[in-house]
């Protein structure tokens, strides 16, 4: 892990519209970490700070340990997405948070700007919106790993990756996928060797073009249906 001294200007950040920093209204709010591929940001059992994380670039996994065998993944996180809020009630980490590539991280002092949303505005609706935002993706996942079906899973999965890209204003239908398949295989609970045949079977109807980890869907309504655990409809056959 590599700590920048040098301060972010968050005025000028193309992520400051969902950040709590750049709302409120600091100019260098929050510190640059650089963490490097496969390097933990934080460790479960270690002390929690008074800062949380703002993904400035790249992606992490997040990690719980199991009672036997190796930790589960139980997220990924994107930029600009947050670490760090799950802990903000306790003393200690419960979870480990990995970088699947060179990433970097904004550490931003959470008790300062709690503080400063009760005094403004539009800062505490920053607060309340990145709240939000948090509980309503821990609902979708947790409701997503019920699906029995590894296909439902696996779509939900595409289509929740889609949905933040789209609500970060990127392209929602073209992106990279920064995690391995052992990664989703660990996520989604099956085997690698299963994720592996669920790409293919994907990619043979057209629901997405894949090529290595640059992914492309094609079929929108398709994924939705089967996350939902129904048959795609039929094409409509028009007559000439």
């Amino acid at each position: 892990m590599n700590i920048s001294n040098e301060r972010n200007n968050c005025t000028e950040c193309e992520h400051r519209m969902t950040c709590v920093g750049a709302a409120a209204g600091n100019r260098d709010a929050s510190q640059r970490i650089r963490i490097e591929r496969h390097t933990s940001l934080y460790e479960a059992g270690s002390m929690v700070g008074d800062h949380i994380f703002n993904i400035r670039k790249g992606s992490f996994k997040v990690l719980r340990a199991a009672q036997c065998g190796p930790a589960q993944i139980i997220g990924f996180a994107l930029a600009p997405d947050f670490l760090g809020l799950d802990a903000l009630d306790s003393r200690l980490y419960a979870n480990t948070v990995v970088a699947l590539e060179d990433s970097e991280v904004c550490s931003i002092n959470w008790n300062r700007h709690a503080f400063e949303g009760r005094r403004r505005p539009v800062m505490r609706a920053s607060l309340h919106a990145l709240l939000s935002r948090e509980i309503r993706r821990e609902q979708r996942a947790a409701l997503m790993l019920r699906n029995t079906q590894a296909e439902q899973r696996m779509a939900d999965l595409l289509l929740s990756l889609s949905q933040r890209r789209a609500e970060y204003g990127h392209e929602p239908e073209q992106f990279r996928l920064p995690m391995s398949r052992c990664d989703i295989a660990s996520y989604l609970g099956v085997t690698a060797e299963c994720v592996s045949r669920l790409l293919l079977n994907f990619k043979q109807r057209a629901l997405f073009e894949l090529r290595r980890r640059d992914i492309k869907l094609l079929d929108m309504p398709a994924l939705h249906h089967l996350a939902l655990g129904r048959a795609p409809s039929p094409p409509v056959l028009v007559a000439a």
